[in-house]
């Protein structure tokens, strides 16, 4: 009996993995969508393209320093 014990914690383990890998996909989905529609406004996507610019530009900056 004590496999049949490691067995059920097994499939039961997996069974909620499996459920939570799916909310996180489709939670994902969810977030995508939202900001394909938020990111269709020209002005949230001039802010998008000027922060990530930002970031891209101190990201490099990082590494030079490091290097």
């Amino acid at each position: 009996m004590h496999c049949g014990d490691s067995t059920t914690r097994e499939i039961f383990f997996l069974g909620i993995l499996d459920v939570l890998i799916g909310i996180v996909y489709w939670f994902a989905l969810v977030v995508v969508a939202r900001l394909r529609v938020f990111l269709a406004r020209p002005k949230a996507r001039h802010h998008w393209e000027l922060t990530t610019g930002w970031l891209f530009i101190a990201i490099g900056v990082g590494v030079a320093a490091a290097s």
